[in-house]
């Protein structure tokens, strides 16, 4: 896969500790890299048809899946490094394509996330895959930040 084209695989934890093991791919989670362990993190999101890893000339730039915490509610996440920002339509549309799908598929009927009350860029995105915000939660985050949760009933 030499070919400067993103292409979209099943993810597996040797994907997520690459991009884990990079340098974050925004200033404002430059924090989070402190309490992340990138071995046990990584194999933590890896669930069976939950998750995809988009792949550019053999190396993952973006991850993105489900991770289930109870019934049919899962949570949402995104990991990626700064190369994503080299492919910024082609992931947006790719995470968007299969968020859905991934939801329909495994029944899951509602999906949330948290994200940094600073991270601007974050909720937009969120915004755009149709979540929406339920409200602040305080010294939620791993370096005692603030985050809004979003979420999106399906």
């Amino acid at each position: 896969m030499m070919d400067n084209i993103l292409h979209i695989v099943p993810y597996t934890a040797q994907h997520g500790q690459f991009i884990l093991s990079q340098q974050m791919n925004h200033i404002v989670l430059e924090a989070d890299k402190h309490y992340i362990n990138v071995d046990g993190n990584a194999k933590n999101l890896e669930q069976d048809n939950l998750a995809f890893t988009g792949v550019v000339n053999n190396n993952p730039i973006f991850a993105a899946g489900m991770k289930m915490v109870w019934g049919q509610v899962a949570e949402g996440w995104v990991i990626a490094t700064s190369d994503m920002w080299k492919y910024p339509l082609g992931v947006a549309k790719a995470i968007k394509k299969d968020f859905a799908k991934v939801a329909k598929e495994n029944n899951i009927t509602r999906v949330q996330s948290a994200i940094r009350k600073d991270f601007t860029e974050g909720q937009r995105f969120a915004e755009w895959l149709g979540l929406e915000r339920e409200g602040l939660m305080r010294k939620w985050g791993f370096d005692g930040s603030d985050q809004y949760m979003y979420a999106r009933l399906f």
